[in-house]
């Protein structure tokens, strides 16, 4: 396991920690790919009965992708995240997202994979995307429809602006929000509640309610579409000019092309 993601198991309730304080917790592949044969480690074992997801320091939950990871190796850092992230939807046991500070990008969609999302007051949510002249993917923002609804998930991905934990508890983005010192008591707490519930019941339980949202699937000529429609888009002269104005700090020109 590489040192920029960090496992620590104490009885029942394992933490996985983004272990890249320096970098916001931004996702490069050693963190995604660790979140993937981590996971499927703690499953294997068979003690875990409930999951904390977290990033180190104070900054960030995680800020998102490693934008030098995606401009250098897209494909990989797609398919990188495609992983982790259906790591995290399919792992049977329950898994918390503590959310301290910022949640952005795929860190933000790295939360809405979780059972339960606990927030500190200072946190905030977003994913930007647009910013820099992308398109997501089409199963996160399903996700987010699940999750907000309609209205919501437009505003959060359209706008690209960040969400005070605040607002984003009030749409059902997020379960609870606490003050910072609250926050380890009451993500323990929980976690202590579901390693107390009967495992096989817990984990039975989510497979029924993830197999039951799992007829939502896109038509394969559609799904080719939308690959197609997020690769000209990640190549266009805009999403140039939105990684180019978010390196030198200043609002991006785009020309629509």
């Amino acid at each position: 396991m590489s040192a920029e993601l960090i496992i620590e198991r104490k009885d029942f309730i394992s933490t996985v920690t983004i272990n890249r304080p320096d970098k916001r917790n931004a996702l490069n592949y050693e963190v995604l790919s660790g979140i993937t044969s981590g996971l499927s480690e703690v499953v294997k074992e068979g003690k875990t009965r409930a999951i904390i997801l977290t990033g180190a320091g104070e900054m960030a939950f995680s800020a998102g992708m490693d934008l030098i990871f995606v401009n250098t190796e897209r494909e990989l850092a797609d398919r990188t995240l495609a992983d982790a992230l259906n790591s995290l939807v399919n792992c049977p046991i329950p898994i918390i997202a503590r959310i301290h500070a910022d949640a952005l990008g795929a860190g933000c969609d790295l939360t809405t994979t979780c059972d339960f999302r606990i927030a500190s007051d200072n946190a905030r949510m977003g994913i930007p995307p647009v910013k820099f002249g992308w398109v997501y993917y089409p199963q996160s923002i399903q996700r987010l429809i699940n999750l907000i609804g309609l209205a919501y998930t437009k505003e959060l991905f359209l706008t690209a602006r960040f969400m005070p934990a605040a607002k984003a508890r009030e749409i059902g983005l997020l379960h609870s929000v606490v003050s910072l010192a609250e926050l380890d008591a009451t993500v323990n707490g929980l976690a202590q509640d579901l390693a107390e519930m009967a495992p096989l019941a817990v984990q039975g339980t989510k497979y029924v309610i993830n197999q039951i949202l799992h007829y939502q699937k896109l038509d394969s000529a559609v799904e080719q579409e939308i690959d197609r429609l997020i690769w000209r888009c990640y190549q266009s002269e805009d999403a140039v000019e939105g990684n180019r104005a978010f390196k030198e700090k200043r609002k991006p020109d785009f020309k629509g092309r």
